[in-house]
Parts: C-alpha cells; structure tokens; sequence
C-alpha cells in the first residue's frame, strides 16, 4: 500500500479589511451582508466625518464611497483622503451616470466608479479586480508580511490624561469621532445645539486637531502625535 505524502496547509488568511461609505442604511447593510459573505470584514460608515476616522482605524484594504452623503459630498472625503496620502483603492459607487461625474471621481484619485443600480456579481468582480490590481502593486516583501492588526483606541483614563478632557468634553469627543453633527450631539446629550456647538469647538482645541474629522485618527494615537511635533 502506496504511502501518501502530507503536506501542511499554509494558515487561513486575515480577512481583507473593507470601508463601505453609504448613508442609506438598508443598502449599507445589504452591502454588508454580501461582502461578509464573501469573507471579508467591513466596517460602514453613514457619514463623511465618520468615513475618515474609520479610514485611518481600520485601514481598510478598499473603500467603497457613496457620493451623496449628509455632511460632505463624498468628492470631499476622496480628495481628503488623497491630501492625507491616503492611496487605499476607492470604488465609488453612486447613482449619478454623467460622464462629468466619473471623470471628476477620477480626477480626484478613485480606481473605480459603478453607478447604482448595479449587480451584487458586477461590484463583488470589480471590487476583486480592484484588489488584484493594488496586491500587484504592492512590494513583494510587503504581500509576504502578516496584515498589521488594527490599532487599539485609546482607553478614557488615555484620553483624559493626555488631553486633560472633561468627562463632558470626552463623551462629546466620541461622539464627534462618531461623525455626529452639532444637532445629534445636543440630542444625544439633552442639551443645546449652541452647547453642543461649543463643547465640539472645545474638543477641537484640547485635541489640537483643526477639524472634526482629525478626532478619530487622535482617539487612536495618530493625529495627537503629529500635532504635538
């Protein structure tokens, strides 16, 4: 009886880390749900705001942009994204058709641009060509590499020791991180839109950070230290 060789099978792969920026909540989580099932691990974001801070805690492999989001057109969270130095794949999807729209997207540095409606085969075979396309890019030695875990957030006792927040300050801190505008704020909390208005203007100078989206890089430990130097 002929002996069969084994052979040890390479250990299962980190999932690829995916943004999806879409503030339509059910096509968010029909998103969701289809891209989990094909193994991947996606964080969402309904907000611009929101969308940035997650761009730089979850570095995601690939983001797939809405473009007509509450707080900023998504053109605005591309271009931010590329200012920061930021070369993820972007894939925005979006309901506008006009050729003046894709070639903007373009313009600003997206990879891709499907326009809604589309099929779930269409996006999951774009959004693989997309990824082939960015590992060959990428030097061998970093393909080689274990993934980097995503960073941890700093803890309160962190935050309050660094930035000598309030317990007020703090929760209006991760609201804000959350992409909350003024007006949720202030629901959220039971007070004043003026209030709200100023605790995040507080925020913002405790932080050292010039603008709301910069609060979630702070929260963890990427902004603050740039700031400080």
């Amino acid at each position: 009886m002929t002996e069969r060789r084994t052979t040890d099978r390479p250990s299962p792969a980190a999932p690829t880390r995916l943004l999806v920026v879409e503030d339509t909540r059910e096509i968010a989580e029909a998103l969701q749900d289809s891209l989990e099932a094909e193994g991947y691990e996606v964080a969402l974001a309904t907000k611009a705001a929101h969308a940035l801070a997650l761009a730089t805690s979850h570095r995601p492999s690939a983001v797939l942009l809405d473009l007509g989001l509450p707080d900023r057109d998504g053109y605005e969270v591309l271009r931010e994204l590329r200012a920061r130095g930021s070369e993820v794949p972007v894939l925005i999807l979006s309901a506008r058709r006009e050729e003046s729209d894709k070639l903007q997207g373009f313009r600003l540095g997206a990879d891709d641009y499907v326009t809604k409606p589309f099929s779930r085969p269409e996006l999951l075979a774009r959004l693989d060509a997309l990824l082939r396309r960015s590992r060959r890019a990428t030097p061998a030695a970093a393909q080689v590499a274990a993934p980097a875990p995503a960073p941890a957030r700093l803890s309160d006792d962190e935050l309050r020791a660094k930035f000598g927040l309030t317990p007020r300050q703090l929760a209006v801190a991760k609201l804000v991180a959350e992409g909350r505008t003024n007006q949720e704020i202030a629901e959220a909390l039971g007070t004043s839109f003026y209030t709200a208005r100023n605790h995040a203007e507080q925020v913002l100078r405790r932080l050292n950070v010039g603008s709301r989206a910069a609060v979630g890089a702070v929260f963890y430990g990427r902004a603050a230290e740039g700031g400080e130097s």
